[in-house]
């Protein structure tokens, strides 16, 4: 199967009674493998925005303002809001859901909240597996898109997933050849969570590798902030380091 060209796949939904309609880029894949039946989900992480009064004739960024972004699959979504407004209680009461007024991460079914979610994935015409350094580095030279492939397994459970992402950030040096891929945000799955629906297993993520069997996850986390006695505020960001062996492939939008 080619590659996915990210920046020509969306997704689109509708809202009801002639609602808007709103057209997002997707920015990473997640395809997971149950291993007791063999049946695999695929879930999309669109590209993130910023909170709006949608077809306003009045201000249109939402103060306090926050970071939205959410992911999908054919049926259910996750939404991931990330505000400025800090809440000390959030890390006392992991199940706390609110701060700032609104839910921080909120779950539901596709059909109960719009009247359509069209996810469009598109695929490059063709693309090969770049096998060496050599080859990588000369397909960034010659700015050919490129495209990761990461596989990751839980060993307890036999669960695997394949992230699928592209790749925007290329370090390359010519001679001796190198490469070392930086890129995000795409998403990986926790195996460890326990929460009720497979989509909200997920954490967003920066991967950073420079060869095929290992990879560093960089995992967007609630993280403490101290400031001298006073209780701990938190803040979501890019703070936990999750160094996973893994197999990965760094594909080129081109013919073999």
């Amino acid at each position: 199967m080619t590659a996915i060209d990210f920046a020509n796949s969306y997704m689109t939904w509708s809202g009801r009674d002639g609602g808007s309609i709103s057209r997002i880029v997707l920015d990473a894949a997640c395809t997971v493998t149950d291993p007791n039946t063999g049946l695999s989900e695929s879930y999309y992480l669109i590209a993130p925005c910023r909170a709006e009064h949608t077809h306003s004739d009045g201000d249109l960024i939402v103060m306090p303002n926050y970071d939205f972004r959410a992911i999908f699959s054919a049926d259910e979504h996750l939404i991931l809001r990330k505000h400025w407004v800090s809440d000390p209680d959030y890390l006392d009461d992991p199940g706390l859901e609110t701060t700032g007024g609104r839910r921080l991460e909120e779950y539901g079914l596709n059909d109960d909240r719009w009247a359509e979610v069209r996810l469009d994935v598109r695929r490059f015409a063709a693309s090969r597996t770049l096998r060496d350094n050599a080859a990588i580095v000369d397909a960034t030279l010659r700015n050919v898109p490129l495209v990761g492939r990461t596989e990751v397994q839980d060993d307890k459970t036999g669960r695997s997933a394949v992230l699928e992402y592209p790749i925007r950030t290329m370090n390359i040096i010519r001679a001796p050849a190198r490469y070392q891929v930086d890129t995000g945000p795409l998403i990986t799955p926790d195996f460890g969570s326990t929460a009720e629906h497979t989509i909200e297993r997920f954490d967003v993520a920066h991967i950073v590798y420079n060869r095929f069997d290992g990879a560093e996850l960089i995992l967007r986390r609630p993280t403490p902030v101290l400031e001298g006695g006073r209780p701990p505020y938190s803040v979501t960001d890019y703070s936990v380091v999750d160094v996973r062996a893994v197999k990965t492939q760094v594909l080129a939008a081109e013919a073999g």
